[in-house]
């Protein structure tokens, strides 16, 4: 737990996992807010609930999001609707953004479910890689068995060149699509693995699929009143700004920090210009913004066809090298990674290389990367994950040129960021699920159960599952811890967790220990229980082993059979039977 916050919100240092106290070092706190900066001047910005009424301090104009004008007012009215608003005082002061936010985000659904990832989906005729295509159908399968929801890892968008990031945990940009979804509808080139069980080869997938959505796009996209074009403008600057930086790094490299000088900057004149003067670069960006209308349209065509809610999740934060760190390089910490302190349980701690907003540079612009953030998580999906959702309350910082153990906690506007999700969620009619394991502060807790914000409770870190509380969302296992499978075989996991499997769920093999521990989990308290596919498909080896970077095939295993035969075959119906009556 971090201590008191200065004037920066750095905090005076932190207790470990074990209670003992780390003083945050002088060096350190000048670092910090060096990355910083002196707090921008910005016009107030103000957050209400929806439904409560407050007096001004002087009579204002009221105009809602969309124009409309609400008058003269002394106070703000209790009907006034949810959304950005803006109050404009009659005697010169400070023009001020009220947002109206809900209390709570929409109710979760309660029953059961699966969790995929997309990538490592399989069906004979794909481009060697899972897409939308494999998550319509995947839930379908679910929704026949009696499923409501599909948790999908982040579909969040990757650079545009090759080598292909595989983590979907580490994206160019969260604001916009992964062009690997789109499924392809012509022959997959030989040249493409496409084997049950392989290993997903992206820098061969990627180059594939671009020529053949270059193919299209050169057959289909070039007229001037076309549907795309008309959601492109829809869509506003923000696309364009998107397109500009991976037109950009398709010439000069996806390290926009190792570009030309003048072209390091979304601003620069010279980024203005090239559309203007290079009719090849103005081409270039329309192509990337075509793609983005493609995924969209696809994803919402899988939406509307799973017959289950789907899940997104949102990741905790972007590469440094990418789009979004490009467009909003004014409003992050760039030379500060976000990470974990060392502890006993990882001497070193945990660096995720992902740069932070600074809190007061966010708030200067109205926090409008993260509203614009936090609506693109949402379209299209039932209910939205946030990993790691004490993000939204404070931060470790590691400076670029130290370690773990240079780090500090930083505050975060917690209350605010909370109510845009909230809002966000509301007019999407997504519910919102926080991933809040490990060492996580009550109040943190609290804040999520009063505002309808779902917890996560997982077997491997807690194995009293009569005990877990309704409002979470409960599975036996994540993407970064192992499989029952894996833990049964003494293939992976510790010595702790193959105890407490055997303890749980004791049976003769894998097959029955999974099909146990599934129906313990199902028969706790907790609204919405998930299945991991890879525990479905009696899968040893889970999708990510953190920390690791070479010794591992992290978000590259291919799942072994098609989404059809994992759900009729075992155990995935052995454990779909368990858990399908909760």
């Amino acid at each position: 737990m971090a201590g008191v916050y200065d004037e920066w919100g750095i905090a005076n240092g932190y207790h470990d996992v074990s209670g003992a106290w780390h003083d945050t070092s002088a060096a350190t706190r000048e670092f910090l807010r060096a990355q910083m900066g002196e707090p921008p001047a910005a016009s107030p910005i103000w957050f209400i609930d929806e439904g409560s009424q407050h007096w001004l301090q002087s009579r204002c104009r009221l105009t809602l999001e969309d124009g409309t004008d609400w008058g003269e007012h002394d106070g703000i009215p209790g009907n006034l609707p949810i959304g950005y608003h803006h109050l404009q005082p009659l005697d010169g002061g400070p023009d001020t953004t009220l947002v109206v936010a809900p209390t709570r985000c929409p109710e979760p659904p309660r029953g059961w479910g699966v969790a995929a990832q997309v990538y490592a989906l399989w069906r004979p005729d794909a481009w060697g890689i899972g897409d939308l295509r494999d998550v319509a159908r995947l839930g379908q399968l679910v929704a026949a068995a009696g499923g409501r929801t599909l948790l999908l890892s982040p579909l969040h968008a990757p650079g545009p060149t090759t080598p292909q990031e595989a983590s979907p945990y580490f994206p160019s940009s969260r604001r916009w699509l992964n062009p690997l979804l789109i499924p392809i509808d012509s022959e997959r080139p030989g040249a493409l693995d496409n084997s049950a069980g392989g290993l997903i080869q992206r820098d061969r997938v990627w180059p594939a699929k671009r020529q053949a959505l270059s193919q299209r796009f050169a057959a289909e996209g070039a007229g001037a009143d076309s549907d795309w074009r008309n959601w492109a403008r829809a869509e506003g600057p923000d696309l364009w700004r998107f397109c500009t930086w991976n037109a950009l790094a398709d010439r000069h490299g996806q390290c926009w920090r190792e570009w030309p000088e003048a072209l390091r900057h979304p601003d620069s004149p010279a980024v203005h210009d090239l559309p203007v003067h290079d009719h090849q670069f103005a081409r270039d960006c329309e192509f990337h913004a075509w793609v983005q209308w493609v995924a969209h349209s696809e994803l919402l065509r899988t939406s509307a066809a799973a017959g289950v809610q789907l899940i997104g999740d949102l990741a905790v934060g972007c590469t440094p090298f990418g789009a979004d760190a490009w467009l909003y390089q004014d409003q992050m910490a760039l030379d500060v990674s976000v990470g974990a302190p060392p502890d006993p349980f990882n001497a070193e701690g945990q660096s995720w290389g992902l740069p932070p907003f600074v809190p007061a540079r966010l708030r200067a612009v109205r926090y409008a990367p993260i509203i614009a953030m936090i609506r693109a998580a949402c379209r299209g999906m039932g209910g939205l994950r946030i990993d790691h959702v004490m993000g939204l309350f404070r931060q470790f910082w590691i400076p670029a040129t130290g370690t773990p153990a240079d780090g500090a906690y930083v505050q975060l506007p917690a209350d605010e960021m909370l109510a845009i999700v909230r809002l966000e969620a509301t007019r999407a009619g997504t519910f919102v699920v926080g991933e809040d394991l490990g060492t996580v502060q009550p109040e943190v807790r609290e804040a999520m159960r009063s505002g309808g914000v779902l917890g996560t409770k997982v077997f491997w870190f807690d194995t009293e599952t009569s005990a877990w509380p309704q409002p979470n969302l409960a599975t036996v296992t994540t993407h970064d811890l192992p499989t029952v499978a894996g833990v049964w075989a003494g293939t992976d996991g510790s010595q702790e967790m193959a105890a407490a499997l055997h303890a749980a769920a004791p049976a003769d093999d894998a097959f029955a220990a999974s099909v146990a521990l599934h129906a313990k989990v199902a028969a706790s308290d907790a609204v919405l229980c998930l299945a991991a596919l890879d525990d479905l498909a009696g899968c040893t080896e889970r999708p990510n082993h953190p920390g690791t970077i070479f010794e591992k095939p992290n978000w590259c295993l291919r799942m072994p059979a098609t989404s059809e035969a994992i759900m009729a075959g075992e155990p995935g119906r052995s454990i779909v039977a368990a858990i399908c009556d909760r």
